[in-house]
């Protein structure tokens, strides 16, 4: 057991912060998360506080991965920089929503899917609700490879929320209401992976 420095409650062995109070339960900076930075697409790693840190840019994200500060402007860290800048990550598109994402990137920073393997854990961006598995308890699918097992050539649309796949066109998912994009990259990219 770990007993808060700040306010003296018991928590468990593997605590980061005081269940009671929430202070910092340990010190040092946390593991890289594997959700990568909205701002710069950089890691990010969990501080001592409750919210994580890109280690590119230093933008403060808070515990549910919004930003928690604006962004530092570009237009300073490019006078900060050498005058020969990295080249940019290879970006490629969802086949959900078809948001650019960097090619490493575990989840697409435009409909929230998991693109490569699950994380220990993941929010619903339907119910917001955490979930470690593939499919959330409301329906919605939250991986991408669990999603390419009900795609196949009837699939018309694709809702970018809860990822509904429908065989008739229509502009509104009869789930959750959200406005449904053309399944034609979702099913070229389920092709080419066959």
């Amino acid at each position: 057991m770990i007993s808060c420095p700040k306010c003296s409650s018991e928590n468990g062995d593997q605590a980061r912060y005081c269940s009671r109070c929430g202070a910092p339960a340990a010190e040092g900076p946390g593991p890289v998360l594997e959700m990568p930075c909205p701002a710069c697409d950089g890691d990010v790693r969990e501080v001592l506080v409750p919210m994580a840190v890109c280690q590119e840019c230093g933008l403060h994200l808070a515990a549910d991965g919004s930003a928690a500060e604006s962004c530092p402007s570009r237009a300073q860290a490019a006078e900060a920089a050498p005058e020969t800048q990295p080249a940019e990550p290879e970006r490629t598109p969802c086949p959900v929503c078809e948001t650019l994402n960097r090619e490493s990137a575990a989840c697409c920073k435009g409909c929230g899917i998991v693109l490569g393997k699950l994380p220990r854990r993941v929010t619903c961006p339907r119910c917001q609700a955490e979930s470690s598995d593939e499919k959330c308890d409301c329906g919605a699918v939250l991986t991408l490879s669990k999603l390419l097992e009900y795609v196949d050539d009837s699939v018309k649309v694709v809702c970018p929320v809860c990822k509904g796949i429908f065989a008739t066109n229509r502009d509104t998912c009869s789930d959750c209401g959200a406005a449904l994009r053309p399944a034609d990259s979702l099913k070229s990219y389920a092709a080419a992976r066959q």
